[in-house]
C-alpha cells in the first residue's frame, strides 16, 4: 500500500504541483525517484514507473512542469530543457525535507523532454549547488542531439550513475546505436558512468499506455524535422519497468 499526496513546491519563478507517493511498508526512510514527464505533459507513463518503484519500496514524485507555466505541451508548448532544471532540483529539496525519505538516496528518471533534463543534470555545468544526483535514468532523450545542438552539451559528468534507455525504432534518433556512439565519444572517465539499454521493437513513447500517434517535431529525424511515430509496446514497457527498478535498487542501495 502507498499513501498518495498532492503537493506543491516553489522554484525561483514557479510553484510546481506534483503527485507524491510514499510506500506504507513500515520502513522509516526510503530511497526516492523523481519522474519527469515528456513534451505532452503528465501521463500514465510516469504512473506506471511509479507503481513498480513504489512496490519495490521507493518514494516517487511526479511533477507537472507545464501547468505552472501555462503550457499545453507538444513541440510548440515546451520550455528550454535547461529552464526545467529548477523543477527537478526543487523536487529534490521537497523530498529531502520529507520525513519518509533518505535525503542521500534520491534519483531521477525522465522521458523524452524529461530525459533531456536528466541528461543536463548529469553534467557539472548544470549540477545544482546541493550536489549531483547519485542515479539518473533518461529514457529516449533525443540522444542524437548531444554535443551537436546548442544547449545539449554533454560531458564532464558529475559523480552520478546513469542508465540511458532508448528505443531501437525511435525516429528522433533513426539509429539504434545512437546511445553507444554517444558514450564512445566521451572521455573514458565520463563513459564509465553510463550504461545503455536499447529496447527492441520500440518507438518513441513505447512505455506510454494507449499511445499510437504520428506527430511532427522539428527535433525528429536527427533534427531534420518531420513525422515521428509514438507507439505503445506493453512487453517492452514491462522490461523497462524491471530495468528501472533494478537500476535504482543498485544505484541507491
Amino acid at each position: 500500500m502507498n499513501s498518495l499526496h498532492y503537493v506543491t513546491y516553489a522554484t525561483a519563478t514557479h510553484t510546481i504541483a506534483a503527485r507524491l507517493r510514499v510506500p506504507q511498508d513500515g520502513r522509516e526512510k526510503h530511497p526516492a525517484v523523481i519522474l519527469l514527464h515528456g513534451s505532452a505533459g503528465p501521463s500514465l507513463r510516469e504512473g506506471g514507473y511509479a507503481d513498480v518503484l513504489n512496490a519495490a519500496g521507493f518514494v516517487t514524485l511526479e511533477p507537472d512542469m507545464w501547468a505552472a507555466r501555462g503550457f499545453k505541451g507538444g513541440a510548440d508548448g515546451r520550455p528550454r530543457p535547461v529552464d526545467a532544471l529548477a523543477d527537478l532540483y526543487g523536487g529534490r529539496e521537497l523530498l529531502r525535507a520529507h520525513a519518509g525519505v533518505d535525503p542521500q538516496r534520491i534519483g531521477a528518471a525522465g522521458f523524452s523532454f524529461g530525459g533531456v533534463v536528466c541528461m543536463l543534470a548529469a553534467t557539472r555545468r548544470h549540477a545544482d549547488a546541493q550536489g549531483a544526483f547519485p542515479a539518473l535514468m533518461p529514457v529516449y532523450p533525443a540522444t542524437w542531439a548531444y554535443n551537436k545542438v546548442a544547449g545539449f552539451e554533454f560531458g564532464d559528468l558529475a559523480e552520478t550513475r546513469m542508465l540511458l534507455m532508448t528505443g531501437a525504432l525511435d525516429q528522433y534518433d533513426n539509429d539504434p546505436g545512437v546511445s553507444a556512439k554517444l558514450v564512445a565519444s566521451l572521455k573514458p572517465t565520463d563513459a564509465t558512468k553510463i550504461c545503455t539499454l536499447v529496447m527492441p521493437d520500440s518507438h518513441h513513447g513505447f512505455d506510454m499506455p494507449g499511445i499510437d500517434v504520428e506527430v511532427t517535431d522539428p527535433f525528429g529525424n536527427q533534427g531534420k524535422g518531420g513525422k515521428v511515430i509514438m507507439r505503445y509496446n506493453p512487453d517492452m514497457t514491462r522490461e523497462a519497468h524491471r530495468a528501472a527498478v533494478a537500476f535504482f535498487e543498485d544505484a541507491l542501495k
